[in-house]
């Protein structure tokens, strides 16, 4: 199949998904656009990740788009919890998660597009401090699912934290001693 078959049949495969799923939510009557809004985020963001999948021999210059994609689809699950709890008021801590988004997207793109690895471990730092960061007030300010959910990804963290410490140790002990003179 040539490059503009398969964009124009992922174009046209996304909009028949997307079709679908707004006919869907018209047949339930408690759901409205009022609380699928957030939908149009994921279909964007898949389309910012289709084309280094739909054209591999371009993917090292199209995984930059990983990058708003990354931010559209955090933003999509932000926003659709926000329209599900009606915890707007969350958005106190949770601007925390746009570069959280940027960071996924680096790491994302680094990966996809075979980059440098500093370009993912500096991805990878974004996501780590402003996860921590949006835990923090999370398990602080939030509702209480918020709290909770927060609350557990500052355990992980730690334990994270923890175990990096006792695998550096255990392979700085392994290391054979030389003398010195």
């Amino acid at each position: 199949m040539k490059s503009m078959d398969r964009g124009s049949l992922v174009g046209a495969l996304a909009l028949i998904m997307l079709g679908a799923v707004f006919l869907v939510l018209n047949f339930i009557p408690e759901v409205g656009f009022e609380e699928t809004w957030p939908v149009i985020f994921f279909v964007v963001a898949m389309g910012f990740f289709l084309p280094a999948v739909i054209w591999p021999e371009s993917r090292r210059g199209l995984a930059g788009l990983y990058i708003p994609g990354s931010l559209l689809l955090v933003m999509g699950i932000v926003f659709l919890y926000n329209t599900l709890s009606g915890d707007w008021n969350m958005w106190a801590f949770a601007w925390l998660l746009v570069p959280f988004g940027i960071g996924m997207g680096m790491s994302l793109a680094a990966w996809i597009g075979n980059w440098s690895p500093p370009v993912s471990e500096v991805g990878i730092w974004i996501m780590i401090l402003n996860a921590v960061g949006f835990s923090l007030f999370g398990t602080l300010f939030g509702e209480p699912f918020i709290r909770i959910f927060s609350a557990g990804l500052v355990l992980v963290g730690g334990g994270l934290m923890l175990l990096r410490g006792l695998l550096r140790g255990r392979q700085s002990d392994e290391k054979p001693k030389t003398k010195t003179k």
